[in-house]
Protein backbone atom coordinates (compact mmCIF):
# COMPACT_ATOMS: atom_id res chain seq x y z
CA UNK A 1 0.00 0.00 0.00
CA UNK A 2 1.54 3.08 -1.35
CA UNK A 3 0.59 5.68 1.80
CA UNK A 4 1.82 9.00 0.54
CA UNK A 5 0.82 9.97 -3.10
CA UNK A 6 3.37 12.64 -5.30
CA UNK A 7 0.29 14.96 -4.99
CA UNK A 8 -0.08 15.03 -1.36
CA UNK A 9 1.09 18.76 -0.07
CA UNK A 10 2.84 18.20 2.73
CA UNK A 11 0.05 19.26 5.29
CA UNK A 12 -1.86 16.40 3.98
CA UNK A 13 1.16 14.13 4.96
CA UNK A 14 1.22 15.22 8.00
CA UNK A 15 -2.02 14.97 9.23
CA UNK A 16 -1.87 11.54 7.70
CA UNK A 17 1.17 10.60 10.55
CA UNK A 18 -0.93 12.32 13.09
CA UNK A 19 -4.36 10.14 11.86
CA UNK A 20 -2.01 7.22 11.99
CA UNK A 21 -0.21 7.96 15.02
CA UNK A 22 -3.77 8.29 17.31
CA UNK A 23 -5.45 5.27 15.75
CA UNK A 24 -2.03 3.44 17.07
CA UNK A 25 -2.37 4.59 20.21
CA UNK A 26 -6.09 4.01 20.58
CA UNK A 27 -5.80 0.68 19.50
CA UNK A 28 -2.85 0.23 21.79
CA UNK A 29 -4.36 1.74 24.76
CA UNK A 30 -8.07 -0.27 24.56
CA UNK A 31 -5.38 -3.64 24.13
CA UNK A 32 -3.99 -2.95 27.17
CA UNK A 33 -7.46 -2.44 29.36
CA UNK A 34 -8.06 -5.39 28.02
CA UNK A 35 -4.90 -7.21 28.23
CA UNK A 36 -5.14 -5.78 32.36
CA UNK A 37 -8.28 -7.22 32.77
CA UNK A 38 -7.20 -10.67 31.64
CA UNK A 39 -3.94 -10.40 33.69
CA UNK A 40 -5.97 -9.63 36.90
CA UNK A 41 -8.47 -12.10 36.35
CA UNK A 42 -5.58 -14.87 35.48
CA UNK A 43 -4.16 -14.15 39.10
CA UNK A 44 -7.50 -14.41 40.85
CA UNK A 45 -7.96 -17.92 39.80
CA UNK A 46 -7.19 -19.91 43.09
CA UNK A 47 -4.42 -21.72 42.18
CA UNK A 48 -2.60 -18.51 41.07
CA UNK A 49 -3.56 -17.16 43.88
CA UNK A 50 -1.95 -18.45 46.78
CA UNK A 51 1.32 -18.85 44.41
CA UNK A 52 3.78 -15.92 45.87
CA UNK A 53 6.39 -16.72 43.26
CA UNK A 54 3.96 -15.82 40.67
CA UNK A 55 1.90 -13.07 41.86
CA UNK A 56 2.30 -10.20 45.11
CA UNK A 57 0.65 -7.43 46.10
CA UNK A 58 3.47 -5.45 44.33
CA UNK A 59 2.63 -7.08 41.10
CA UNK A 60 -1.23 -6.43 41.86
CA UNK A 61 -0.50 -2.72 42.89
CA UNK A 62 1.61 -2.16 39.77
CA UNK A 63 -1.46 -3.52 37.19
CA UNK A 64 -3.95 -1.17 39.26
CA UNK A 65 -1.80 1.93 38.69
CA UNK A 66 -1.05 0.89 35.10
CA UNK A 67 -4.97 0.08 34.68
CA UNK A 68 -5.37 3.63 36.00
CA UNK A 69 -2.86 5.61 33.92
CA UNK A 70 -4.08 3.94 30.64
CA UNK A 71 -7.98 5.23 31.51
CA UNK A 72 -6.38 8.97 31.82
CA UNK A 73 -4.24 8.38 28.58
CA UNK A 74 -7.11 6.75 27.05
CA UNK A 75 -9.66 10.09 28.03
CA UNK A 76 -6.53 12.10 27.30
CA UNK A 77 -6.33 10.65 23.57
CA UNK A 78 -9.86 11.47 23.28
CA UNK A 79 -9.38 14.90 24.06
CA UNK A 80 -6.42 15.50 21.88
CA UNK A 81 -8.11 13.82 18.87
CA UNK A 82 -10.73 16.81 19.43
CA UNK A 83 -8.37 19.80 20.03
CA UNK A 84 -6.07 18.99 16.91
CA UNK A 85 -9.45 19.05 14.94
CA UNK A 86 -8.70 22.94 15.40
CA UNK A 87 -5.81 22.84 13.40
CA UNK A 88 -7.89 22.28 9.95
CA UNK A 89 -8.60 25.83 11.20
CA UNK A 90 -4.84 27.24 11.22
CA UNK A 91 -4.20 29.85 8.68
CA UNK A 92 -0.34 30.28 9.50
CA UNK A 93 2.53 28.34 10.47
CA UNK A 94 2.59 29.58 14.06
CA UNK A 95 -0.91 28.11 14.30
CA UNK A 96 0.24 24.74 12.61
CA UNK A 97 3.55 25.00 15.25
CA UNK A 98 1.54 25.13 18.40
CA UNK A 99 -0.82 21.59 17.18
CA UNK A 100 2.45 20.28 16.21
CA UNK A 101 4.32 21.71 19.48
CA UNK A 102 1.18 19.73 21.64
CA UNK A 103 1.14 16.79 19.15
CA UNK A 104 4.77 15.95 19.94
CA UNK A 105 4.63 16.62 23.69
CA UNK A 106 1.71 14.34 23.93
CA UNK A 107 3.60 11.67 21.95
CA UNK A 108 6.51 11.91 24.13
CA UNK A 109 4.33 11.02 26.94
CA UNK A 110 2.17 8.66 25.57
CA UNK A 111 5.10 6.43 24.46
CA UNK A 112 6.80 6.28 27.64
CA UNK A 113 3.47 5.03 28.93
CA UNK A 114 3.09 2.25 26.28
CA UNK A 115 6.99 1.57 26.92
CA UNK A 116 7.34 1.54 30.90
CA UNK A 117 3.82 -0.86 30.20
CA UNK A 118 5.33 -3.56 27.43
CA UNK A 119 8.21 -3.85 30.10
CA UNK A 120 6.16 -4.92 32.97
CA UNK A 121 4.30 -7.17 30.80
CA UNK A 122 7.40 -8.69 29.75
CA UNK A 123 8.23 -8.93 33.08
CA UNK A 124 4.88 -10.97 33.73
CA UNK A 125 5.42 -13.42 31.10
CA UNK A 126 8.58 -13.93 31.77
CA UNK A 127 7.69 -14.94 35.40
CA UNK A 128 4.42 -17.14 34.02
CA UNK A 129 6.55 -19.05 31.69
CA UNK A 130 9.37 -19.51 33.75
CA UNK A 131 6.89 -21.12 36.54
CA UNK A 132 5.11 -23.36 33.97
CA UNK A 133 8.38 -24.38 32.45
CA UNK A 134 9.66 -25.52 36.21
CA UNK A 135 6.21 -26.82 37.02
CA UNK A 136 6.23 -29.16 33.38
CA UNK A 137 9.77 -30.29 34.24
CA UNK A 138 8.56 -32.27 37.24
Amino acid sequence: MNLLKKFYSQDTIQHQFLDRDIKLWREELEGIEEEIIFLKNFFEIPENKTNPELISNKLMLKLNVKQLENAVFLSRLNNFSIKLEGMNECDDIQCETFYFNDFVDFKIHIESFLSQYRKLKKTIFLKINSLSKNENSF
